[in-house]
């Protein structure tokens, strides 16, 4: 009984150290995993952070002329995976990254445009808010325009109504043609006068 007993004691003790060990070896292989994940993370942001400005475009000097259609509604994502289907980039995700920092953000519309694989990503941005610009320039100017012609209409509309409403004209007509009716008599009466002297 004794030996059983102390046999028993022994496994249990062997089994007590065997378990810590493997908790604790979990435990240093978290730890591991964890500061392992941190590193990576730090790398990946460095090197994105570092590529946003600083990215070579696709070709230094000798491109070729890409023509992209932009949809209307478009996200960071979907842009960078057009532009990377389409050769003008080598990493959609970066891309997206330099479309929220790029100062152009505001004016990338959607549309269809023609870049260049010699393009940074900031040229591109810019080229693209180039057009936009140009083209919300000659639509304000048209609009500006049409706006103006439409006021000189109603302008000269409204002084031919005022012309024609105002008194006197009418009377004065009136008057004219009276005063022409009485010259008239005027000369009858004469003419007649005349021819009697002559006969006379």
């Amino acid at each position: 009984m004794k030996k059983s007993n102390i046999n028993k004691e022994l496994v249990t003790r062997i089994l007590g150290i065997v378990g810590n060990v493997v908790d604790t070896a979990l435990q240093i292989l978290l730890i591991i995993g964890i500061v392992y994940i941190i590193i990576k993370g730090a790398h990946t942001a460095y090197d994105y952070g570092y590529r946003i400005f600083t990215e070579e475009p696709m070709a230094k000097t000798i491109g070729r002329d890409v023509e992209v259609t932009i949809p209307v509604d478009f996200s960071a994502m979907e842009l960078g995976k057009l532009f990377e289907t389409k050769g003008l980039t080598r990493d959609s995700k970066l891309l997206a990254l330099q479309y929220y920092c790029s100062e152009y953000r505001e004016d990338v519309k959607g549309g269809t445009y023609t870049l260049n694989t010699t393009m940074t990503a900031e040229e591109m941005f810019g080229a693209i808010a180039d057009v936009n610009i140009e083209k919300d320039r000659l639509a304000k100017e048209a609009e500006e325009k049409l706006k103006a012609e439409e006021e000189a209409a109603a302008k000269k509309e409204q002084e031919a109504r005022e012309k024609a409403d105002e008194p006197g004209t009418e009377e004065s007509a009136t008057e004219g043609g009276e005063d022409t009716g009485m010259q008239q008599i005027d000369m009858g009466d004469d003419s007649g006068v005349l021819l009697e002297d002559d006969v006379r």
